[in-house]
């Protein structure tokens, strides 16, 4: 007996036992459904979180907070004194040779900005030119700081796209005047529209980064906030850098600038809140997987199960076959067929209903996380080919018993056994 025809003999089988071979598949299909659709919505995950990383600034950098105070079961026990100042990045530049740029910068949150009766309260920054270039974020119309605004301490600043927007609909805002105010009480502070950025979407952590309005250092500390102080550093280090040694220099040439203390600084590292996000999805995925592996274990036992009904029916057949000169190695492909074809339908299938059912936890995931405008799904080949391997595993594993029994039948009681 050609090995085509065993395979083809398996084949038929399936056909005439459609329903049963249904419900077979259903197991595997749902099993390694769920298993791809975890995978998709998990890789998605965490291509959001990289893309969220780079927008802030990419994985090579740290920002240097201030710390303001410390508390003890939310009373203040101790308030700091030291605060970075304009001088401290040329001091780190020149003393950390893995420190490829700082960008000092000054943040205040819901300011008032208004033009011609309308009002938004975006997020204003004061920063420097070079803010532009290691941000990634380009000018969409106009100009970017410069260098010549931070030494006059010019009024001028450059709009966020979502500001833009809101203050100018469809009309150009180059050229046009903003008033800004701190607070309410604050005198409002005419500022001239010089640049709009290119829309960057939203991040994870604040909110869409569109709403922000860019103005020079030195006008946010002499005009806006009134105080001499930097609120934070963003250290860019280069790819070969220990971040943690690096980190430890950079606090040693600020002891050094401000009488010995460190107690202000308070450092936020993406790459710490990447591995700890990486983590978290690495347990979900192992207990999902878990349950996952639970479901194609008790389908593979269903698949046994149907294999061994099989070999009960075709008793006869098997004797008739041996008697015509059929050997134990056909009869043990034909039934190993069986098994192998149901697990890779399951699989086949399976892949089609995870990449569908990830396509619809991604919708619902953007519904309940309402954070993120679109949540990508990430179904990698290398994950499709492990599920296809593993259901010819499978196949194997659990038809390998069948097939034996159905392989060491005596022809002549095959024969005699009543179907």
């Amino acid at each position: 007996m050609k090995f085509r025809n065993t395979i083809a003999a398996g084949l038929r089988h399936l056909q005439e036992n459609k329903h049963r071979a249904a419900l077979s598949i259903l197991g595997i299909l749902i099993g390694i459904a769920s298993v791809l659709c975890m995978m998709a919505i998990g890789d998605g995950a965490k291509q959001i979180i990289a893309d969220n990383i780079e927008r802030l600034g990419g994985p090579n950098h740290v920002q240097l907070l201030t710390r303001t105070a410390f508390y003890r079961q939310r009373s203040i026990v101790k308030r700091t004194t030291e605060r970075y100042t304009v001088s401290d990045p040329l001091a780190i530049e020149a003393s950390c040779p893995k420190v490829t740029a700082v960008l000092p910068r000054n943040l205040a949150p819901d300011v008032f900005v208004t033009y011609k009766g309308r009002e938004f309260r975006p997020m204003v920054e004061g920063v420097t030119p070079g803010y532009e270039p290691l941000m990634s974020w380009h000018v969409q119309e106009g100009r970017f700081i410069s260098e010549n605004d931070i030494e006059h301490a010019l009024q001028v600043c450059v709009l966020g796209a979502n500001v833009a927007t809101e203050l100018f609909g469809n009309n150009s805002s180059l050229g046009q005047e903003v008033k800004i105010r701190f607070h309410y009480r604050h005198t409002p502070t005419r500022m001239r529209v010089v640049g709009k950025l290119i829309p960057k979407g939203r991040s994870l952590i604040w909110r869409t980064l569109d709403d922000v309005i860019c103005i020079p250092l030195t006008t946010f500390q002499q005009r806006i906030s009134g105080k001499s102080h930097v609120d934070s550093l963003m250290i860019f280090f280069k790819e070969d850098a220990d971040v943690n040694r690096s980190i430890e220099d950079i606090k040693a040439v600020l002891r050094k600038r401000h009488r010995g203390k460190d107690d202000f600084i308070r450092a936020w590292k993406p790459e710490r809140n990447i591995k700890r996000l990486e983590r978290i999805e690495k347990m979900i995925k192992i207990a999902l997987g878990g349950i996952a592996g639970f479901s194609l274990l008790v389908s593979g036992i269903g698949i046994m199960n149907i294999c061994l009904v099989s070999v009960g029916e075709k008793t006869r057949e098997i004797g008739l076959r041996k008697a015509v000169g059929a050997r134990r190695i056909d009869i043990f492909y034909q039934f190993l067929t069986e098994s192998v074809c149901l697990c890779l339908c399951g699989t086949l299938l399976g892949i089609i209903g995870g990449w569908l059912a990830a396509h619809g936890m991604a919708r619902i995931a953007v519904r309940i996380v309402p954070i993120v405008e679109k949540w990508p799904v990430v179904l990698s080949v290398q994950w499709i080919l492990i599920s296809v391997l593993f259901s010819v595993f499978m196949g194997i594993v659990f038809g390998v018993y069948p097939a034996i029994r159905a392989a060491r039948l005596s022809p002549i009681d095959a024969l005699r056994a009543e179907n």
